[in-house]
């Protein structure tokens, strides 16, 4: 193998696995389009195989702050004004490794939030941890809230094209040691081994700061852990 190559290699399997403990990665090519595995498969926007529990059924499981978070008909559905603060919703349990389908529509101005995985709540607004982002620039990228920041990016372009705007939208997600991925509406987005992220946490859902208007409902957020 000539020098030439192999530098081209390593630069390569740095951008797609993240080059161990690196804060950023970027899919340039958006050539990441794994399937989902079979068992992540939805129905009418259920999981149909077994071993998935609803996260939603009861808000009692959850820290949400009244009135921006209600539970209605299965329907998680968040509204905030912005401000100077986020505003989280999260479950008091916390989980290491899992598979995650998440059903979710935003709508508003200017509107940013995420579904937030391995997340170590310390109020409402402080969060560190991870979040599947969704947002003009944020769809499909993979961002760690108080800690490294974007660690990685899908490009706008591509993501507009997945995106179904103020409709539902779908994220299906694994977690398996530090290794991450996610599929935003059945392509792969992000594949990700990041070693300084958070192994363990809390699952939650953002209602972002700054001088928005963020809506969201969640109609599935299912989880399938891995033993």
């Amino acid at each position: 193998m000539n020098k030439t190559f192999a530098s081209l290699l390593i630069i390569f399997c740095c951008t797609i696995n993240g080059c161990n403990n690196s804060k950023k990665s970027t899919i340039t090519d958006g050539a990441i389009t794994n399937a989902i595995p079979n068992g992540g498969k939805l129905v009418d926007d259920k999981p149909v195989v077994k071993g998935w529990v609803n996260l939603i059924s009861s808000l009692n499981d959850w820290n949400a702050e009244k009135p921006y978070w209600s539970l209605e008909n299965g329907i998680l559905h968040g509204d905030y004004n912005g401000g100077e603060f986020h505003n989280y919703a999260y479950t008091k349990t916390t989980y290491t490794n899992y598979e995650l389908n998440a059903v979710v529509r935003m709508s508003g101005r200017e509107a940013n939030s995420g579904v937030c995985i391995r997340i170590h709540p310390v109020n409402a607004d402080n969060v560190p941890g991870y979040q599947v982002d969704m947002g003009p620039g944020y769809w499909g990228c993979l961002w760690e809230e108080k800690r490294a920041g974007m660690v990685q990016q899908y490009p706008k372009d591509l993501a507009d094209k997945l995106v179904k705007a103020n409709d539902w939208n779908r994220y299906y997600i694994i977690a398996n040691g530090h290794h991450i991925q996610a599929w935003l509406n059945d392509v792969k987005t992000i594949d990700t081994v990041h070693l300084a992220g958070f192994s363990e946490g809390a699952i939650g859902i953002q209602l972002c700061h700054g001088d928005k208007h963020t809506v969201v409902d969640v109609k599935t957020l299912s989880i399938r852990e891995i033993k």
